[in-house]
């Protein structure tokens, strides 16, 4: 896997081009006359501000309301398997529900809001975190320097403002990660080798896929994948595969059955897209292929092979069919770069929240288990506060607990005082009692 035949072509794009090191006309601009100014506050320009312009080829968008309270708060978007839309957006996506839209919500309360929107074709993670930090100093130089700027994170969004929070300590005040993966791409994509073991071990590993753990090049989950996979049949008569798939892979029930109130498809689905063509996508962005098993064991626990055995499966014989597929190595220059650009060490020096519902088919939250031990082993837990919302679904949240976790982030800058069980209720949906499970291996 390390000499290049096994290469995959790296895909690039304008966004991920470095922030210029000229410095623009903007930054020494002579500041404009503005109709309101937030206290402490220089603004350059007149608010209220409605911004969509380009920056190192990607677009970004800007909106500060003229009660600007002097926070900016940038959101950071999670991964995109469709067409982008128009703009970028400026908030993330929410349960539907009755409260008001929740950009509207900010505006009103006086946030200015910025995001720069990340090429659809590629992975994001490195150009997400160039792209983001190149947006502040471009607001601070166009806009006018933030009394503090808070970064928002979805999913790939969540783990990239992790990055920028433990990377970038003097740029950002603090981060509210959503639903991230914080294990890191790394270990989050080993997770995939895992279901795509499991699979191959009931349904067979089709030729036309390429290599489990070096998959073919454009491979399309709605051309290639999803028209051959036996999924769950109505009648229950391949729920016992399914279910060795899930349990052999630690998934908890609701997380792998039930359908995503956001993605709209249950866990199973989104976890074959992130087996096959989310993982063919990265191996493209790092070169080569990045999975490995060298450190895993494939088991089940007795009641759980009880339980399966009552299903018509010998889940006996298909572990032994796993773990004959170990050891795994991936392309270790491939994996490097992974680590250097898709994962955190839990270093921080300024505060974090991360939300995560207990029932995430996507993004386990067995993450915020791995995560919160990288902080501790760091000895930043002072710097760390985790909150959990019971339900299932991949960041599905409602406008509420975005709005409450922001209050909490801000009550906690201005007191110096770390958020409690108090600061999220359960009255919101938020279980202050959950512990989420550890990271497997």
């Amino acid at each position: 896997m390390l000499d290049g035949a096994h290469m995959k072509p790296r895909k690039t794009s304008a966004s991920l081009i470095l922030f210029a090191a000229a410095v623009p006309f903007w930054l020494v601009a002579v500041p404009r006359p503005a109709a309101a100014q937030p206290p402490g506050v220089s603004v350059r320009v007149t608010l209220p501000l409605d911004l969509v312009e380009s920056l190192n080829g990607a677009m970004f968008k800007i909106r500060v309301p003229v009660n600007w309270n002097g926070t900016l708060l940038v959101y950071l978007q999670g991964s995109k398997t469709g067409v982008a839309p128009p703009e970028p957006l400026l908030v993330p996506p929410v349960l539907k529900g009755p409260e008001p839209p929740l950009e509207q919500t900010l505006l009103s309360q006086g946030y200015a809001l910025a995001a720069s929107q990340v090429a659809t074709s590629e992975w994001q993670q490195k150009a997400e975190v160039q792209d983001t930090f190149a947006l502040t100093t471009y607001f601070r130089g166009r806009v006018g320097e933030p009394k503090r700027i808070i970064l928002l994170g979805t999913s790939l969004g969540g783990l990239a403002a992790l990055r920028l929070i433990e990377e970038n300590p003097r740029s950002f005040d603090a981060a509210i990660a959503t639903c991230p993966p914080a294990a890191g791409t790394p270990r989050r994509m080993d997770r995939t080798l895992d279901f795509a073991l499991a699979y191959a071990a009931v349904f067979g590993w089709p030729d036309a896929w390429g290599a489990i753990d070096d998959l073919r090049a454009g491979l399309n989950f709605a051309k290639d994948v999803n028209p051959i996979v036996p999924w769950p049949k109505p009648d229950g008569s391949n729920r016992g595969a399914w279910e060795f798939i899930r349990l052999v892979n630690g998934l908890s029930s609701d997380a792998f059955w039930v359908t995503d109130p956001m993605q709209g498809f249950p866990g199973y689905l989104m976890n074959m897209l992130w087996t096959t063509q989310q993982r063919e996508t990265m191996e493209a962005w790092a070169t080569g292929p990045i999975v490995q098993n060298l450190d895993h064991r494939y088991s089940l626990k007795p009641e759980d092979k009880t339980y399966l055995a009552g299903l018509g499966v010998n889940p006996d014989d298909l572990l032994a069919k796993m773990n004959s597929r170990a050891p795994i190595a991936p392309c270790v220059r491939c994996r490097d770069f992974a680590y250097r650009f898709a994962t955190v060490r839990g270093v921080l020096t300024k505060p974090v929240i991360t939300l995560h519902t207990t029932a995430d088919g996507l993004a386990e939250v067995n993450n915020e288990a791995d995560y919160r031990a990288a902080v501790e082993a760091s000895g930043c837990a002072d710097f760390l506060a985790q909150a959990f919302v019971s339900g299932v679904g991949h960041c599905a949240f409602t406008a509420t607990q975005i709005l409450t976790t922001l209050a909490a982030m801000e009550k906690w800058l201005d007191t110096a005082v770390r958020p409690d069980a108090t600061s999220f209720p359960e009255a919101q949906g938020f279980d202050s009692r959950f512990v989420p499970p550890p990271w497997p291996y």
